[in-house]
């Protein structure tokens, strides 16, 4: 297939641009700017520049495609959500897609599936209870803001285009993501449970992200939301002792919830002590099978390929 992948810059778009290039498929790239080529770090893909803020984006870009992968969106657990960093986030996520759909819909030849980037987040704090699909949307920040990203694509489906949102869940990988930032003080005996620890987290292994994907595209019967979570989503307190385990350091500290809130502000509260235990409900229907759908297994992975 001919590709186009938004947010190529990102963990999981380069990953993504790796994995597709090495099945034999044509991917190009929509970034803010050229990438560097040079024999070691050469993009295995074409790019081509947008400027989302100004509207421009380089119409080459879409010509002939079969599908598109759209995953740009500014990082949610960057920093203190100030006003001005909502809007960051907002606009990076639904002006982007509307920009996106707006020239799609004038295109003479349209791809045949668009897959558009989501979160669980979406769903809200919904403490143990088990996440499907079908749930509603939380009325909170990160709830309005999955719902409006969505329905930015929904024009789309609209004019017979096959709509698929991945509400991603914690991504885990060796070379970077909520791990990475992690794993210097876990390595150092220093990693701490956040709050009473009982907070679901929805996780999933870059390598099962990956195959989600290439699964999705093939099958040409799923659209609509789909949690792209592991079958088996963990307590915070369980993640941190299953890294402190596969480190084999000692997790002993506790930051309370308190400490959290006065650090990270409203994103802490939404990102860091929000329980979601989203489950795979239509990729397991579907008939996806995971490689790495245990925590420990998939934790070592990532901490293998990361020492490599």
């Amino acid at each position: 297939m001919r590709l186009l992948i938004t947010g190529a810059n990102g963990m999981i778009g380069q990953a993504l641009e790796r994995f597709l290039s090495s099945r034999g498929h044509e991917v190009c790239c929509l970034v803010r700017r050229p990438r560097p080529k040079g024999p070691a770090s050469s993009p295995p893909s074409q790019d081509y520049v947008w400027d989302p803020d100004k509207g421009h984006i380089d119409r080459a870009a879409l010509e002939n495609l079969d599908g598109i992968i759209h995953l740009a969106g500014a990082n949610i657990a960057q920093g203190r959500w100030t006003a001005h960093r909502k809007q960051i986030l907002r606009s990076s996520r639904v002006a982007t897609t509307q920009l996106l759909v707006d020239v799609l819909r004038r295109q003479s030849k349209q791809p045949s599936f668009f897959i558009g980037a989501s979160a669980v987040g979406i769903y809200g704090d919904r403490a143990s209870e088990e996440i499907f699909e079908d749930q509603e949307a939380d009325d909170d920040f990160l709830g309005r803001l999955g719902q409006d990203w969505e329905a930015a694509s929904a024009p789309l489906a609209e004019c017979g285009m096959r709509v698929v949102h991945l509400r991603l869940g914690m991504v885990l990988a060796g070379e970077g993501g909520a791990l990475k930032s992690m794993l210097p003080a876990f390595r150092f005996g220093m990693g701490a449970i956040l709050g009473h620890g009982d907070q679901y987290v929805s996780w999933i292994s870059m390598t099962d992200l990956l195959g989600c994907v290439d699964h999705i595209m093939h099958k040409a019967d799923l659209e609509g939301p789909f949690n792209l979570t592991a079958p088996n989503p963990v307590t915070f307190k369980t993640f941190a002792k299953t890294l402190g385990k596969v480190l084999k350091r000692p997790v002993l500290l506790r930051l309370p919830t308190f400490a959290v809130r006065l650090l990270f502000g409203e994103m802490g509260q939404s990102v860091l002590m929000s329980s979601c235990r989203a489950l795979p409900g239509k990729l397991l229907a579907s008939g996806f099978d995971f490689q790495q759908p245990d925590l420990e297994s998939a934790l070592k992975a990532c901490i293998h390929h990361r020492s490599r």
